[in-house]
């Protein structure tokens, strides 16, 4: 009886150990929480005399495909005169990102900022009417999933003769 017991106790011992050494304290492959958008954009025109020309990325959008809010990120100003510029934007939350835009500010007016192009399927051109200043249909929309963590290759057309 008493070895009966032993035995017993030995089993569910190495059992114990069996199974405390099956599961891992190994941390799973984990899917990133985060995503990148790299592109091109070809400026074509006469660069503004003064002002800040950058490319942002929105997620929220007002009609006519106006942004409703800051950008969920923007680059630094691009050096003047410079005929291609890659961007890339690091960090952005899995979402749908309504448009890409590139953009002047005016130092007399900071408040006011002018379309110069954006990312939509037609990149050989900026997409921006040159009358009203808006988007001549909606911009392409981008999105960072679990599948498209990465959307690279894009191709944005600006007209710096906007900025006037």
């Amino acid at each position: 009886m008493r070895f009966r017991k032993f035995l017993t106790i030995l089993l569910l011992a190495m059992a114990a150990t069996f199974i405390a050494c099956e599961s891992s304290t190994e941390p799973e492959d984990e899917q990133p929480d985060t995503g990148t958008v790299t592109g091109t954009i070809n400026f074509d025109g006469t660069w503004p005399a003064n002002g800040d020309v950058q490319i942002s990325i929105y997620g929220d959008l007002n009609a006519p495909y106006v942004p409703t809010g800051p950008p969920e990120q923007a680059s630094d100003p691009i050096a003047s005169g410079s005929g291609t510029y890659d961007f890339t934007f690091e960090g952005l939350a899995k979402s749908t990102y309504s448009a890409i835009y590139v953009s002047w500010r005016d130092p007399a007016n900071p408040a006011g900022t002018k379309l110069l192009g954006m990312y939509w399927t037609t990149s050989d051109s900026s997409g921006i009417n040159g009358i009203t200043g808006l988007p001549v249909q909606p911009p392409t929309e981008v999105t960072i999933d679990d599948n498209t963590l990465e959307v690279t290759g894009l191709t944005i057309t600006a007209d710096l003769d906007l900025a006037q």
